[in-house]
């Protein structure tokens, strides 16, 4: 892959991982624009190493509302 194809592929992971947390997540969607991310969308040098760590942490949070969210209802 070269580096265009790897952006592509990056970008599409990470609109689908919001996607994802937009639908089974609300609650933790409207936080994400109080995320503050390690780099600004205006910044012209946005790496690939920058759109792997987003999306890492975009899964983090991810995993960590939903076994939130499972434990919440386990105790209901």
């Amino acid at each position: 892959m070269n580096k265009i194809d790897n952006i592509s592929s990056l970008t599409r992971k990470i609109f689908q991982t919001t996607a994802e947390i937009q639908k089974e997540f609300p609650e933790l969607y409207e936080l994400l624009d109080e995320t503050p991310l390690f780099f600004s969308f205006a910044e012209k040098n946005i790496t690939i190493k920058d759109l792997r760590q987003y999306l890492i942490s975009l899964r983090m949070q991810q995993k960590s509302f939903e076994k939130e969210t499972i434990k919440k209802h386990d105790i209901h």
